[in-house]
């Protein structure tokens, strides 16, 4: 196949598909964060990312609104209670 040919379908793959997915299950998720699946178990628990939601029988974020809580903006993840945080705290520093 001429070089000049994929070059065109894949620009034209490029149009049709939006970049980053507006879904992404755990592998494609952490590829773009730069991050273990473990790190974003961990993210999730202390309420860093949202939680996943199930899809099929299989975990998916909403890349909107996990860029949102990437940006520090509020109101994406449900506040933990006092007990939560201390208790996830404890857990984490026990690991250590």
């Amino acid at each position: 196949m001429p070089r000049d040919v994929r070059i065109r379908d894949v620009t034209t793959m490029k149009n049709v598909l939006s970049y980053p997915p507006p879904w992404q299950d755990a592998p494609t998720l952490c590829a773009h964060l730069c991050i273990s699946e473990g790190t974003l178990d961990n993210w999730v628990r202390q309420g860093i990312l949202p939680p996943a939601k199930m899809r099929g029988g299989k975990r998916m974020w909403e890349w909107s609104e996990v860029d949102r809580c990437m940006r520090g903006e509020p109101g994406i993840v449900p506040e933990q209670n006092l007990a939560q945080k201390v208790f996830h705290a404890t857990r984490q520093a026990a690991h250590r």
